[in-house]
């Protein structure tokens, strides 16, 4: 095991807090230097650095607004409430506004490598040093009084750069995945003609209803089970409660389709799946074209996310005669092999992503505390890519 030295995280990194950004002086798509708030953190395409921003800043504003800068590779996270529960660690690739609920980590560099640090933080369970019990949060003096025991700074290098390693496959994969989904949705779009049709006229549609609470575990006994959109990832939910009482279910590669806020966002299963309340399961023949042309068309959903005096919802009435875009028939059997085609690369890397992911949190933990050395981290790596 090699040697490890007990430091604080303030011995490592500065904790600084974001500046407060008004109303007004937010929108701009484009601006010296990217805003950052919490929304931004949760973004696909910032999966571990920040990549793109909903709010820049101009320097004149900047300079005007007092906003505080995160430099290139400090580690930004959420400091209160729900985000900080989430631990989303997201590393800024250029100088980097953000908000007061967000805090950045700078890191010292003559101390601390800053690919490192990162993945340091995410081991130290941000969340669990929050303080106050309506509204969690953090504060930078607690932050900097939190001890761990670091290797040196060459060893530090090493480890960044072998997870990194990961992270790097990881993301490459996302955006195949990515691009495939774009390239799907393109030749669906080539494929509709000018009419509508009723969804029920090419769905069959499950309105899901829960089982009692009592039927719920967290042990894998019974059926998997979705309330609603907490679970979904990128294309499938992660499986997390199952109940021993299933009421209404779908089928492996039905669509899932939210029905409570956010009403319209899309999955598929994997495998038969017992329905919350806050889901539908919707079959059809084409199956890859009915989960394309859902996720295509967020303006049919626009009107039943704004009903209600609190959430947004459909019902099944509402669902059932929602109009959608129709598919040239002359053109349907071979849009859906083409989805199919595109679908099946899109999964094969998303179930790598999932293998990788496994090896880094497996190795992460054990190149910490030194169980495991870079060299033989290395060659564990080598074969998983």
């Amino acid at each position: 095991m090699s040697e490890r030295t007990e430091v604080r995280l303030g011995d490592l990194c500065d904790f600084r807090g974001g500046s407060a950004f008004p109303q007004h002086e937010q929108g701009a798509s484009s601006g010296a230097f990217p805003f950052i708030k919490v929304s931004d953190l949760a973004l696909g395409e910032n999966a571990k650095f920040i990549n793109v921003a909903n709010n820049w800043i101009t320097q004149e504003q900047r300079m005007r607004l007092k906003l505080a800068l995160a430099p290139r590779d400090s580690v930004l996270f959420a400091k209160i409430g729900e985000g900080l529960k989430a631990e989303r660690l997201r590393v800024a690739t250029r100088d980097t506004a953000f908000d007061n609920n967000v805090m950045a980590a700078v890191p010292k560099r003559d101390l601390c490598d800053p690919g490192f640090l990162h993945y340091l933080l995410s081991t130290v369970g941000l969340a669990s040093h929050a303080v106050g019990s309506a509204l969690p949060y953090l504060k930078q003096s607690t932050l900097s009084e939190i001890r761990c025991f670091v290797p040196s700074r060459p060893d530090q290098r090493g480890i960044a750069e072998v997870l990194g390693a990961l992270d790097d496959k990881i993301t490459a994969n996302s955006r195949i995945a990515s691009l495939s989904d774009e390239l799907a949705g393109g030749q669906l779009r080539a494929a509709l003609d000018v009419t509508r049709t009723r969804l029920d006229s090419i769905a069959e549609i499950t309105m899901g209803s829960s089982p009692p609470g009592t039927s719920y575990n967290e042990t894998g006994q019974g059926m998997v089970f979705y309330q609603g959109v907490r679970d979904f990832g990128v294309r499938s939910p992660s499986n997390r409660v199952w109940t021993t009482e299933p009421s209404r279910v779908a089928e492996a590669g039905d669509t899932l389709l939210s029905v409570r806020a956010p009403v319209g966002r899309v999955n598929v299963a994997t495998e038969t799946t017992c329905l919350g309340r806050g889901l539908a399961g919707l079959r059809s023949k084409a199956p890859a074209t009915l989960y394309h042309l859902l996720r295509s068309v967020p303006e049919v959903w626009a009107p039943y996310e704004a009903e209600g005096t609190v959430f947004g919802s459909i019902n099944r009435p509402q669902l059932a005669a929602l109009l959608v875009p129709a598919v040239d028939p002359s053109r349907s059997e071979e849009l859906e092999a083409q989805l199919l085609a595109l679908d099946s690369r899109t999964a094969c890397a998303l179930m790598e992503n999932e293998r990788l992911a496994q090896t880094r949190d497996a190795l992460l933990p054990l190149l910490m505390s030194g169980k495991v050395q870079v060299k033989d981290a290395e060659s564990v790596v080598g074969e998983v890519l």
